[in-house]
């Protein structure tokens, strides 16, 4: 899940950088409004933040979404905790019998071990890459909720800018007269409860 966030920070930062791009790639002609006089310009430049860290717990569809990772993650271990149960117990009854046992039976109790031991490590190793891909897809899908959101937002409110913020960026002073986290979370869980009721 933690890679899930990380990859999330990285596509919000991505989308400012491209955001910071498509701002200050405009024509020369069109930044001679700025001037020392006034250097925001006479329509300015309106920037907003939002709570990452908000947003993660209070937007109804991403959690939905980290449930349903959560519910399948824990399919997944359940699903390898009873191949490890089946292990320690032929195990358990392989040592208990071994004394006993002719060669082909240990030979054949070897076997069924290292095929459970292997089961094992491929439901694993196919799990956690079934998992991470799952997850990425869904956060990507929740990104682009967000983005979309946001277009319409920044456009009917005037913003130029969002960024999306936590305790890990480099923002060192907010003033929360722009913070528009509220606004977002409440807009994206009436999208979504609009979407769900269809």
């Amino acid at each position: 899940m933690k890679n899930v966030l990380i990859g999330l920070q990285v596509v919000t930062a991505i989308a400012v950088a491209f955001l910071f791009y498509k701002t200050y790639s405009t024509p020369a002609h069109q930044h001679s409004k700025l001037s020392p006089s006034n250097p925001a310009g006479q329509a300015g430049i309106k920037i907003g933040y939002f709570e990452l860290d908000s947003l993660e717990n209070q937007y109804v569809y991403m959690k939905e979404m980290r449930n349903a990772l959560r519910t399948k993650e824990a399919g997944l271990n359940q699903k390898l905790s009873s191949i490890k149960n089946q292990y320690v117990s032929l195990l358990k009854e392989y040592n208990q019998n071994g004394p006993s046992l002719s060669q082909s039976e240990q030979s054949t109790y070897q076997q069924k071990l290292a095929k459970l031991q292997n089961d094992y490590q491929v439901a694993e190793a196919e799990g956690q890459q079934e998992m991470q891909g799952e997850g990425l897809r869904k956060m990507q899908d929740v990104k682009a909720k967000i983005q979309v959101y946001l277009k319409q937002y920044c456009e009917a409110k005037g913003f130029s800018f969002v960024f999306a913020s936590n305790d890990a960026d480099f923002l060192y002073y907010k003033d929360t007269a722009y913070n528009v986290t509220n606004d977002i979370i409440a807009e994206l869980n009436a999208q979504h409860n609009k979407e769900k009721s269809k």
